[in-house]
């Protein structure tokens, strides 16, 4: 049982972190759903807590748009394995760039969930989002890691994964 654990650890650990950000941004999106009421400040007018829901991608994109509900579930069902896959063929590489997969991975099943159950047909549920920026945009915790993990992913292909584009090179590959 030990070298079960030790052989898959990096797999225990990606599906451990996974659900402890879905069930994260589920409690979050429950709570703002339930009890946010109004606008709460949280740092002056610039950042608040204010509850909607979101039909469409980043910034309200394809918000109502026919056949949105297509796109986003194309887009999960062919995102979603091929993160899995990437983080299992990259297991090997940096810690960072793997924990910015899992961060992907998570993100995207918190958003996933949201549409698929909270709508009235195929996929077509709204996200719930409740962290507003002034002038900027209106998330959740599932966007936040999202992103984070979009980030620490590209930063390690460029400069931390062993063939990274901009990776140190020894004297003797010179």
């Amino acid at each position: 049982m030990k070298d079960f654990f030790k052989q898959h650890k990096l797999v225990i650990t990606a599906v451990v972190m996974v659900i402890a950000i879905v069930a994260l941004d589920l409690l979050t999106k429950v709570l703002a759903q339930n009890y946010l009421d109004g606008t709460i400040k949280i740092i002056g007018n610039w950042m608040t807590l204010h509850f909607i829901t979101n039909g469409g991608a980043s910034f309200s994109f394809l918000d109502g748009a026919v056949g949105s509900n297509i796109v986003f579930f194309v887009v999960t069902l062919i995102g979603l394995p091929l993160m899995v896959a990437v983080l299992y063929f990259n297991r090997k590489n940096s810690l960072f760039g793997n924990c910015g997969l899992v961060f992907m991975i998570g993100g995207t099943i918190g958003n996933a969930i949201d549409r698929a159950f909270l709508g009235d047909g195929f996929f077509n549920g709204r996200v719930r989002d409740f962290i507003s920026v002034k002038g900027f945009a209106i998330f959740n915790v599932a966007d936040i890691f999202l992103v984070c993990g979009v980030i620490m992913f590209i930063f390690a292909l460029l400069f931390l994964e062993k063939d990274a584009l901009f990776a140190k090179k020894d004297k003797k590959d010179e």
